[in-house]
């Protein structure tokens, strides 16, 4: 009776308001634009750590319905080091950088509190989605005003809400979190998880990967640290916004924790639509894509400059449950979240080779 009463508090003061209500009017393209693009060409660079998927699809969608004449150069940056990187997206003389993810977004751009003179890309208009917190991992100042070549969209919902999502699934008392050094937003969350964590009674059990020689982490410890962390109690693992993880590795670290019978809740989408992950509250990947396209479109066409696009976040999140997955762990979520929760049931975790 107590966690009903408290699962109906929660859907109606954070879920129902961010699930119902929808995005700002920011994030709506305004009606009656005037422009045209009809005889306008442009070269966008899509710069990923990974193949295209549905918030490119949504980012070009856009710009197509506006009808700009876009030829797309996509560059791979996983195996390149940051100047190496800016140098061959300079040589492409794009008109636009479009950058998925926190490090690709800082490969490109830099921090704003160091110098980037010798940087080939810093006059060149840049924008990210998929980025946690724009501030704190050094990309920005302000995201109300970037005062430089970078803005975007950023697709975690707050931490908070993330949070009362998880209570409402099920009053899940000690969270556990792997750390992956080598990403700057993974200390972020970490820290945020035990501030948030301590006011509300919490316990965050976590552990880190260790990097090589290359400062990089190896996949191979995954598994011994997910039941690390089962082993010391926790009841949860919180997937966060983690490149390495929630996408490169996103079936090692589900498989893992299903071995050690422990329910995950994810802060993006593909590792609970594609994976195994359990539950996950976040900004629709492909809303996001369209945003940053509508950004895209004030800067090359609109003219807008770059320094006047405010970064932002999707007010309109979603609720995802994976069902596969509640029944392997036999944890079905209550009746009343399903009222607001999209459900899938995510087909059987294959290797990352295999997947788009």
């Amino acid at each position: 009776m107590k966690h009903n009463a408290l699962l109906s508090r929660l859907l109606h003061r954070s879920l129902w308001l961010c699930l119902a209500l929808g995005g700002t009017a920011q994030a709506q393209k305004p009606a009656g634009t005037p422009f045209t693009a009809a005889a306008q060409s442009f070269t966008i660079a899509l710069v990923l750590p990974r193949e295209q998927q549905s918030t490119e699809a949504g980012f070009k969608s856009y710009l197509e319905r506006e009808n700009l004449r876009v030829r797309y150069v996509e560059v791979h940056n996983a195996d390149l080091d940051p100047a190496a990187l800016r140098q061959q997206v300079a040589d492409l003389k794009p008109d636009l950088v479009y950058a998925w993810g926190t490090p690709t977004a800082l490969a490109l751009a830099g921090r704003q509190d160091q110098s980037n003179a010798d940087n080939p890309l810093r006059k060149l208009p840049i924008v990210f989605t998929e980025v946690t917190d724009p501030v704190s991992a050094g990309l920005l100042k302000n995201p109300r005003q970037p005062e430089r070549n970078i803005t975007g969209v950023s697709h975690v919902a707050p931490l908070e809400t993330q949070f009362n999502a998880i209570q409402a699934y099920r009053p899940f008392r000690k969270i556990g979190y792997l750390h992956n050094p080598a990403e700057p937003n993974s200390q972020i969350i970490l820290r945020d998880l035990r501030a948030l964590a301590q006011r509300q009674g919490l316990e965050v059990i976590d552990a880190s990967l260790t990097l090589n020689a290359s400062q990089a982490p190896d996949a191979a410890q995954i598994a011994p640290l997910v039941a690390d962390i089962a082993a010391r109690g926790a009841d949860l693992l919180y997937i966060g916004p983690i490149t390495f993880l929630a996408f490169t590795h996103r079936d090692a670290i589900t498989q893992a924790a299903l071995q050690q019978h422990l329910p995950t809740f994810c802060a993006t989408e593909s590792i609970v639509r594609r994976s195994d992950c359990l539950f996950g509250l976040f900004s629709n990947d492909t809303n996001v894509g369209r945003f940053a396209g509508f950004m895209a479109h004030q800067i090359l066409v609109e003219k807008m400059p770059v320094s006047a696009v405010p970064a932002s976040t999707l007010q309109r999140f979603s609720l995802l449950v994976n069902m596969r997955t509640a029944k392997a762990l036999d944890l079905y979520p209550p009746m009343l979240l399903l009222n607001v929760a999209e459900v899938v049931h995510a087909p059987p975790a294959a290797s990352a080779s295999t997947r788009r």
